[in-house]
């Protein structure tokens, strides 16, 4: 069994540490021998729930992969929703944090080391991933099992590499594991200038579907780039007086929007939802199907989104890259909402980088 202990003996350095480290307290010894003291790393956490103010930088120890794991520097992190409704407290009745917890779902960066049982080669490989919930991605680095580590193009930077897994996967689990969408296909979807919006309509497009979307009106001519076929601003009229008898609608939104969007389906058509929260099932009343978006790391799904973005049909968008010190302004970001695509953070100064070379400089 290779314990932490063992593999950072085995990665050490053969130079001794000097006196005047900064750790001293972390230097072992062994006989005659010191080893240099085993590394940590600076992570994101909160230990009890409330405002972006409870997000702490820490110092934590090291992971170490165990048997069919990587080991990733993380050189991006993006904020979803979802990070900060569970660090607020909103959602501890469906996913109760485990404190203190690491903040952060996704991410990109380099595989550095590996678990008895992956391929060596993969050392040096540049990724992107999505964690098991609970699995905090903003850190230095980070454990996971080696599948859900997928390689990246070398011409997308980790900024952008990091701002595709859970809001591209969240659109492919929708749109098409859920509803199955496909040429001809007419298809609403509900905050199409968001992390999911932006990627749903690029999503759909590339798979032939005819795409009605809604936006506030700042955003429509944006919207409309992406490759919306009809761009319905939210904020000067509403989408049920311009469309009826759809396909498919994606609802990201719940509440109000929920419960209108049941009226612009077609019979036996399909109702998708993506948010956490509490809605009223209404299927049987409208004569349509509803389902519960599942969103979880698959890394055939992302493989397949990374393809789509290696052959220039599907772009993420970014709209903010901070740097790893503003990570409770990342979170206010998302909380304030009307952003156009993602927020990321930059927690390596390569992390813009589009290429492998990237690395050497992280």
């Amino acid at each position: 069994m290779l314990t932490r202990a063992r593999f950072w003996r085995r990665c050490r350095r053969t130079i001794p540490p000097q006196s005047g480290s900064r750790n001293p307290s972390r230097v072992r010894a062994r006989g005659n021998k010191q080893w240099p003291p085993m590394p940590d790393i600076l992570a994101i956490q909160f230990s009890d729930y409330g405002s972006a103010d409870v997000l702490q930088a820490k110092r934590i120890p090291a992971p170490v992969p165990a048997a069919g794991e990587v080991l990733i520097d993380v050189y991006a992190g993006s904020i979803n929703p979802i990070d900060w409704k569970i660090r607020s407290g909103m959602l501890k009745g469906v996913f109760p944090a485990k404190l203190p917890m690491i903040t952060g779902r996704d991410g990109a960066g380099v595989i550095s080391a590996v678990g008895e049982g992956v391929d060596p080669a993969r050392v040096g490989e540049r990724i992107c991933f999505l964690a098991a919930r609970g699995v905090g991605a903003w850190a230095e680095q980070i454990v996971l099992p080696a599948p859900l580590a997928v390689k990246i193009p070398d011409s997308l930077s980790f900024t952008d590499a990091a701002a595709l897994p859970l809001a591209g996967l969240s659109a492919w689990a929708a749109l098409v594991t859920a509803a199955g969408i496909g040429p001809g296909t007419r298809v609403l979807i509900h905050a199409a200038a968001g992390g999911v919006g932006t990627l749903a309509v690029q999503i759909a497009r590339a798979r032939g579907a005819e795409v009605f979307a809604t936006c506030s009106a700042r955003n429509a001519d944006y919207v409309r780039a992406l490759g919306a076929n009809v761009v319905i601003p939210y904020d000067t009229e509403k989408f049920e007086n311009r469309v009826s008898g759809l396909d498919v609608v994606f609802d990201t939104m719940g509440g109000d929007v929920h419960r209108r969007s049941y009226a612009v389906l077609r019979k036996g058509g399909t109702l998708v939802c993506l948010s956490a929260e509490p809605y009223e099932d209404r299927g049987t009343e409208y004569g349509v199907s509803v389902k519960m978006a599942q969103v979880l790391p698959d890394p055939q799904a992302l493989a397949a989104l990374l393809a789509l973005v290696e052959a220039g049909r599907l772009k993420p968008v970014v709209e903010h890259v901070l740097p790893f010190s503003d990570f409770a302004a990342a979170h206010r970001l998302s909380e304030q909402g009307h952003a156009r695509g993602k927020t990321v953070i930059a927690i390596r100064p390569a992390a813009t980088q589009p290429r492998a070379t990237a690395a050497a400089h992280g």
